[in-house]
């Protein structure tokens, strides 16, 4: 579609990527477009490397009263991500552009009210204004075909977005689905019914993975995510995580050191698939019946068991990011792959979940289907998710 140009942007707790976006059509389906450009918010001169976000519980006390006071030392943090979101607009866009530019963006944090700004950010600044302030800046640039950005959406949401709508995308041509990514944190998104279907509207029911506890003492994120997977090595090993970076040791280098044997890397992978297995399981069998006693990190929460897609079952798991390079590397498939389908193809069939229901997920002789559980093609669907995101906003208007 020459008449237009659509970019999807995905905005990190470090960097800032971005690329053009190709729509075809019969059927319609989007296609990332290289170069994706990565602009880290270090390479600012207004990054703060020692910034520190004010406390959480004044952040979401703020939040709640819908009355965000930004600090001076947030506001100056804000402006590294601003120069860097322009600096990779500007590096795609080029000069003298002529077309109707529409722009789809994905931050992590709660959103404000209008979805202009970031309110509550665990590891970054909030910025309660930040797409007018990009918006300016643009047109300061000379981007005078700039649409307006409807709204900042959610980094997970438009990972489900990007693999329902991207042409290789794990959730094309299926009913439902559940994606689990894992970078710096995890996102978890669904498709029910062909829909793309956000946690948030479903949290009655079901937990974010972040919100939910392994067991009594460790959360999902702490075992899951990359950060937690590299901070328990780390604290294994006797390492701190700055050493750790400064090593170049993250997942995947503990995936290697584990084929060779490392003992310390060893525990950790298997930590790993067993937690990645009982989630799954846990994912499945809310679905299928509602939720099972669930620890949550707030214990004055709790998940109702019934809800309008009781009975239901997901026809594939999407892995990604991450996890899903992991995944997908065939050498590192006796460490993650096969533990995970053995335990949980184990769980689905001791489990009391109903007969048809099992059947579902595993085959005659009760082992998983080999084809339920595959890695995301889709590196950088949230990108790709928020520029479906905006061009379905904008066909709509």
């Amino acid at each position: 579609m020459d008449e237009i140009i659509l970019i999807g942007i995905d905005g990190g707790a470090s960097k800032v990527l971005v690329h053009k976006v190709d729509i075809l059509i019969n059927p319609m389906r989007f296609v990332a477009l290289k170069p994706f450009i990565e602009v880290t918010y270090n390479s600012s001169e207004f990054y703060k490397q020692k910034f520190k976000p004010i406390a959480l519980s004044r952040q979401l006390k703020e939040h709640k009263n819908g009355q965000v006071v930004q600090t001076k030392t947030e506001a100056a943090q804000e402006q590294a991500l601003l120069e860097s979101f322009t600096k990779a607009i500007r590096t795609i866009l080029g000069t003298n552009v002529t077309q109707n530019v529409i722009i789809g963006i994905g931050l992590p944090g709660l959103k404000t009210p209008d979805a202009q700004g970031i309110s509550v950010m665990v590891n970054g600044p909030r910025m309660p204004q930040f797409l007018g302030k990009l918006e300016k800046l643009l047109k300061e640039e000379g981007y005078n075909t700039l649409d307006s950005v409807h709204a900042i959406g959610s980094d997970a949401d438009y990972c489900g977005l990007g693999e329902r709508w991207g042409d290789e995308g794990g959730m094309r041509d299926i009913a439902s689905a559940y994606y689990f990514g894992v970078g710096t944190g995890i996102a978890d998104a669904m498709l029910l019914d062909e829909k793309n279907i956000p946690f948030d509207s479903c949290k009655s029911w079901i937990a974010k993975t972040w919100e939910m506890m392994a067991n009594e003492e460790e959360s999902y994120e702490n075992l899951l995510s990359a950060k937690g997977i590299q901070t328990q090595y780390g604290k294994l090993v006797g390492k701190s995580q700055e050493e750790l970076d400064a090593a170049e040791i993250y997942p995947w280098q503990i995936y290697e050191r584990a084929l060779v044997g490392e003992e310390a890397a060893l525990e950790i992978v298997e930590k790993t698939a067993n937690a990645v297995s009982e989630l799954f399981y846990h994912r499945i069998h809310t679905l299928a019946l509602g939720a099972p006693e669930t620890y949550l990190l707030d214990k004055s929460s709790t998940l109702e068991t019934e809800h309008e897609h009781l009975g239901k079952v997901f026809d594939r798991i999407v892995v990604g990011q991450r996890l899903g390079d992991i995944w997908e590397f065939k050498d590192f498939v006796p460490l993650l792959l096969d533990p995970v389908n053995v335990k949980l193809g184990r769980m689905i069939h001791s489990s009391s979940l109903p007969a048809e229901i099992k059947s579902k997920y595993l085959t005659k002789t009760n082992r998983l289907r080999d084809d339920l559980i595959i890695h995301s093609k889709l590196r950088h669907a949230p990108a790709l998710g928020a520029a479906v995101d905006a061009y379905l906003e904008w066909i709509e208007q």
